[in-house]
Formats: C-alpha cells, sequence, structure tokens
C-alpha cells in the first residue's frame, strides 16, 4: 500500500492531491476511508484495476485544501477488504507538503529623533512561516551587508515558525535605506524596508524620521492569462496626504485600492493593485512609486518574470536566466 502527495509544498488556500494505491486482492470488493485528522473526506475518484489472471487493485485520489493550522494536521488513508484480517492504514503529515510565507516587517530602536552618527537597532521581523528553514540579508542602499544562512527562530503554538534578527546602523544626515530579505527555498524573497535620517543638531521639528516601507507579490508563480496582486505597505508616515501610483512598462495600472489610516501619531497606508499576466512578461515590470506632500518617498521596481509560469521561460536570453526581480530604489523620507 502506497500514499503520496504533490512533489512540491504550497501555500494555503490551494488545492492539492493526495493518492492512495492497495493490492492485488482477490476481488474488486474495495472500501476505501479518506480522514483529515477527525474529519472523513469523499474521493474525487477511485478506480479499480485488474491484471487479467484475478487480481485486483485499486487508486483513490482525494484532494484537499491547505490552511495554515494543517502544519499539525494529517491525511489517512483505510483500505479494507474480505482478504484482510485488519484495514490497510497509511498517514501522512500534511506539514510535508505545505508552505507558509512569512510576514516580514522591519522595526527601529529608537524609533524617531536621530542625531548624526547614531546607532540605531534594527530588528527584522518575520512572523508565521512554515518550514523553519529560511536565509535572512540585510541590505543597505542596495547593497548586501550581512547574510545569515540559518537564524535561529521559535516555534509558535501553531506549529509556524518566527524569527527577530538585530542589525545595528548609523543615522546619516543624507539617509540611508536599509532592507531585510527574507528566502524560502527558491520562493520570490519577501523583504521590508526603513528609512533612516538623522536631524541636523540644533533643528526642531515634529514627525517621525524613520518610515517603514514594504512590497510584496504572491508567494507563488501564475500562468499567462492571469492577474497577480502587488500590494504596498508603509508605517510612520507623518500625515495622511500621501499617492501610490501603479505602473506596468511605464503604463498607469487602473483601479489601485489605496487606504491611508491613523495609528498613534503617524499614518499607515495600504495600497493593492491587479496585475494582468501576458506571456511576454517575461520582460516587463511594475513600478510603485509613493509621494508625500507631493514629495516622493519611495520608489520600487518588481520585475514580473519572478511571479511568471509558463514555457515562455525557457527562451529568455542567456542574461536573464535565474533573474529574480530588479530594483530602482530611492528612498527620500
Amino acid at each position: 500500500m502506497t500514499l503520496t502527495g504533490p512533489a512540491q509544498r504550497t501555500a494555503p488556500g490551494n488545492s492539492v492531491p493526495f493518492n492512495c494505491t492497495a493490492g492485488p486482492f482477490s476481488s474488486s470488493d474495495f472500501s476505501v476511508t479518506w480522514m483529515k485528522d477527525r474529519d472523513e473526506l469523499p474521493a474525487s475518484s477511485q478506480r479499480p484495476v485488474t491484471d487479467g489472471k484475478g487480481n485486483y487493485s485499486i487508486t483513490s485520489k482525494v484532494w484537499v485544501t491547505l490552511v495554515r493550522q494543517d502544519v499539525s494536521s494529517k491525511i489517512t488513508c483505510e483500505v479494507t477488504h474480505g482478504d484482510l484480517a485488519e484495514p490497510l492504514r497509511r498517514t501522512m503529515n500534511l506539514s510535508q507538503v505545505l508552505r507558509v510565507v512569512p510576514t516580514v516587517k522591519v522595526t527601529t530602536e529608537p524609533s524617531e529623533a536621530y542625531t548624526p552618527h547614531q546607532r540605531v537597532n534594527l530588528t527584522c521581523h518575520a512572523s508565521h512561516f512554515y518550514p523553519s528553514h529560511l536565509q535572512l540579508t540585510w541590505m543597505e542602499d542596495r547593497h548586501k551587508v550581512l547574510t545569515v544562512l540559518a537564524p535561529q527562530v521559535m516555534r509558535n503554538p501553531d506549529g509556524t515558525y518566527s524569527l527577530e534578527h538585530t542589525w545595528q546602523a548609523e543615522a546619516t544626515l543624507e539617509g540611508s535605506e536599509f532592507a531585510c530579505w527574507v528566502v524560502q527555498d527558491d520562493q520570490p524573497p519577501v523583504r521590508a524596508n526603513v528609512t533612516l535620517r538623522a536631524q541636523a543638531r540644533g533643528r526642531s521639528g515634529k514627525g517621525r524620521s524613520g518610515s517603514s516601507h514594504v512590497l510584496q507579490g504572491p508567494p507563488q508563480r501564475s500562468e499567462p492569462g492571469t492577474s497577480i496582486e502587488l500590494t504596498y505597505t508603509s508605517s510612520g508616515i507623518p500625515s495622511q496626504q500621501v499617492k501610490v501610483t501603479w505602473l506596468k512598462n511605464n503604463l498607469v495600472l487602473p483601479d489601485p485600492q489605496t487606504s491611508v489610516r491613523l495609528s498613534g501619531d503617524a499614518y499607515n497606508v495600504t495600497s493593492r493593485v491587479l496585475v494582468p499576466l501576458q506571456g511576454d512578461d517575461v520582460f516587463s515590470h511594475v513600478l510603485c512609486y509613493v509621494q508625500h506632500r507631493s514629495i516622493p518617498i519611495f520608489r520600487d521596481t518588481v520585475s514580473l518574470d519572478q511571479y511568471l509560469r509558463g514555457k515562455q521561460r525557457l527562451f529568455c536570453p542567456a542574461g536573464f536566466v535565474g533573474l529574480r526581480m530588479s530594483l530602482s530604489r530611492s528612498f527620500l523620507i
């Protein structure tokens, strides 16, 4: 008897197939039961097979829609037949086929009012991911400064993992953009950004000198003809006078959904846009451009190659093979 699942890990919300095969037996009088933990699941297909010599086998398939809580769930196939003294059972942990993408943010300590050359603790928070292994990289002005191949993680009550990693940076009058990148296997990176800018000595003023910016896409690739959602979030914006513009290949994308909400003494911004994918989008890019009081504060360009799945990827020029992301950032807040 065998029980097999999908060859690759899949994110919550997706349905994945499991196949159960048993035999040979003396007749086709089978009974197959699927269980997810204590709940019975209906089989999507079931097929008895004979070898022409009076021997029968059975193959049964079931589809399971994964959720994050399936980190601790199991799938069981049970086969009964008159030839058996007791049923045959096989069980698989759903954690073997599940991937939960982390949410990432960067916090600063202290959180504002930096002086020139002040050392600031930057902490990258990666929350609720599975499996536990990932790679964390710190960037300064788009240059890699530190890579941690296996950072220490903490297990959450729901079976997922979280981590915090702190790195120290220096605030300058010119300002610098710092980013934390988190990568699971060969998946697109999840990243969060923060800009540090010191105030000149003797200068007074209100507002936060550190603002966090995050631009994220879907955890998995999609076929041409479908659409993906890109999301921009930020915190620590001094006022609600924020404008977010999305462009695909320098053409404005329609109908972005943008909200600006007060949080404490500053504002949080969330903007989402649907991006239609085409077969030639292996060479396309999307620009997220953010202004505060008509002043640019964020600019991030993302290559759609990292989100596109299809045979056309095999015809990319050699210089584009393995291309994951093209970034062009300018943080001015």
